[in-house]
C-alpha cells in the first residue's frame, strides 16, 4: 500500500512541477530571478573552483610562450609540478569564499606571493580576482573588507616589482584587483537594497491587512450596536403592548387578540434581527461625537435626501425606486439599515472619487424576496483634498455578507465605477 501511494505522490508531482514552471514564466507579476550560484551554492563554487583551476593553467602556459610559439595542449603538462601545486592549492580554497571570504583571500594571497618569489611569471592572478571579489560580495565588515582589498593591492605590488619573468604592469594589476572588489560590494549592496525592499514591502501589506482587519471590526461593532438599539426597539415595543392586551382582555376580547398579534409579529422581527447580532461583539462605549448614535435610524425612505445632497455638489443624481412604494414598513429592520448604510457609502465614495459633476445612477429594487441595489457614477480626477482610507468596499460588503447576501464592487468599462448589493428581504418563520 505504501508503495502504491509513493508511485501516485511521484507521478502526480511531475505535471504539479510543470504547472508552477508554467505559472512562473507566463506571469506578469515580478519574480526574482534565481540563477546556480544562488540555487546550488555548495556545487556551483566547487565548479568555479575547477573553472579558475584549469583556466589559471591556460593562461600560465600561454604567458609561458616565447613569441611565435603556439599552444598546444602539451605546454600544459610541459608545466612544473610546484605551479600546478600551488595553482590548486589557490582554487582548492575558493569553496569556502561565502563563509570566510578573507580567510580564503588570506590564503590566496599568501600563494600567490609564494609565486612571485619563485619567480614563476604572468597568468596566476585568476584564483585571487575571484577571491577580492568574494571579500566584496559576502565580507560583512567594511572596514575589513576594505583592510583586505588593500593587502591584494599590496601583494599584487610587491609581487609585481620582485617577479622579473612577470609581464603584467603594476596599474593594471591594481586596477583590475580594485574592480574586482568593487563588483562585489556593488552586487552585496544591491542585494541589500533589495532585500529592503522586500522586508519593506511585506511590512506594509502586514500593516494594510492589520487596517483592513481592524475596519471591518469597526464595521462590526458598529453594526452591534445598531442591531442591539432596533432588538431592544422591538422588545420595548412588545412589552408594552403585551401590557395593552393584559388591560383590555377582560372587555375588549378582540382588541386583546389583535394586541397579541402585534407582539407575535414584533417578537419574530426581533428574534430575527438577533440571528444577525450574534458573533458581532458590541463595544462598551459608543462614540459621542458620531452623529450617527443620536436620533431614529436612518432607512431607504431617507435615500432620497442623500442624493439631494449629493445633488447640490453638482452630480447629476438619479434615483430609481422599483418595488418599495408602500412596503417600506414591511422590510426588516437591520436590512433597511444595511441598504442604507450601503447606499450612504457608495455615494461618499462617489465624492471622494469620481471627481468633478459626476453622472450617478441609483437603483433600488425589491422582487422575489430579495433587495438590489445597483449605483453606478462615472469616473474622473479625484479630489486630492479628501482623505482616502480605503475600507468603505469592506465595510459594505461586511453588512450584506451578515445579512446573508452579497456585494460586489470594481470599475466598469468604460470609466464607471459600479456598487450591486444583493441582500434577502423574505426571511424564514422563527
Amino acid at each position: 500500500m505504501d508503495s502504491v501511494t509513493a508511485t501516485r505522490e511521484v507521478t502526480s508531482s511531475a505535471p504539479a512541477r510543470r504547472q508552477a514552471w508554467s505559472a512562473w514564466l507566463h506571469s506578469d507579476e515580478p519574480h526574482p530571478v534565481r540563477g546556480p550560484f544562488s540555487r546550488w551554492p555548495r556545487t556551483s563554487d566547487a565548479m568555479l573552483a575547477l573553472v579558475v583551476f584549469i583556466g589559471s593553467l591556460i593562461a600560465v602556459a600561454v604567458s609561458a610562450l616565447d613569441d611565435g610559439d603556439d599552444f598546444t595542449f602539451g605546454t600544459i603538462g610541459d608545466l612544473p609540478a610546484a605551479e600546478v601545486i600551488l595553482l590548486g592549492l589557490a582554487a582548492a580554497a575558493l569553496p569556502w569564499r561565502r563563509r570566510h571570504p578573507i580567510g580564503v583571500t588570506v590564503v590566496v594571497l599568501v600563494i600567490m606571493l609564494g609565486w612571485a618569489v619563485a619567480g614563476y611569471g604572468d597568468g596566476h592572478e585568476l584564483a585571487s580576482i575571484v577571491a577580492v571579489y568574494s571579500v566584496g560580495r559576502y565580507a560583512t565588515d567594511h572596514r575589513h573588507s576594505l583592510a583586505t582589498v588593500a593587502a591584494a593591492i599590496a601583494v599584487g605590488i610587491v609581487g609585481t616589482i620582485i617577479d622579473n619573468d612577470q609581464r603584467v604592469d603594476i596599474v593594471p594589476a591594481v586596477v583590475l584587483t580594485a574592480l574586482a572588489w568593487y563588483v562585489g560590494r556593488l552586487v552585496r549592496n544591491r542585494g541589500d537594497y533589495l532585500a529592503l525592499l522586500r522586508e519593506r514591502a511585506e511590512r506594509l501589506e502586514a500593516e494594510q491587512q492589520a487596517r483592513a482587519r481592524q475596519a471591518v471590526a469597526d464595521e462590526r461593532a458598529r453594526i452591534a450596536r445598531e442591531l442591539h438599539d432596533v432588538v431592544a426597539h422591538r422588545v420595548s415595543m412588545m412589552t408594552v403592548q403585551a401590557g395593552a392586551a393584559k388591560t383590555v382582555a377582560r372587555d375588549d376580547i378582540d382588541a386583546a387578540v389583535e394586541a397579541m398579534d402585534d407582539v407575535e409579529h414584533a417578537g419574530r422581527q426581533a428574534l430575527g434581527e438577533l440571528r444577525h447580532l450574534l458573533g458581532v461583539l458590541r463595544p462598551d462605549t459608543a462614540d459621542p461625537d458620531d452623529p450617527d448614535d443620536l436620533g431614529p435610524r436612518p432607512g431607504l425612505a431617507d435615500v432620497a435626501t442623500l442624493t439631494a445632497e449629493l445633488a447640490h455638489t453638482g452630480a447629476a443624481v438619479t434615483l430609481t425606486v422599483d418595488g418599495l412604494d408602500d412596503r417600506l414598513d414591511d422590510l426588516p429592520a437591520a436590512v433597511d439599515l444595511s441598504a442604507y448604510r450601503i447606499v450612504q457609502e457608495s455615494l461618499t465614495n462617489v465624492v471622494k472619487h469620481a471627481g468633478p459633476d459626476p453622472t450617478v445612477d441609483v437603483t433600488i429594487t425589491r422582487h422575489d424576496g430579495r433587495l438590489a441595489i445597483d449605483i453606478t457614477n462615472t469616473t474622473g480626477s479625484a479630489s486630492p483634498r479628501l482623505p482616502v482610507s480605503g475600507f468603505g468596499i469592506a465595510g459594505m460588503r461586511e453588512r450584506a455578507t451578515l445579512l446573508g447576501g452579497s456585494l460586489t464592487a470594481g470599475p466598469q468599462l468604460p470609466d464607471t465605477f459600479r456598487v450591486h448589493a444583493d441582500l434577502p428581504v423574505d426571511r424564514e418563520p422563527t
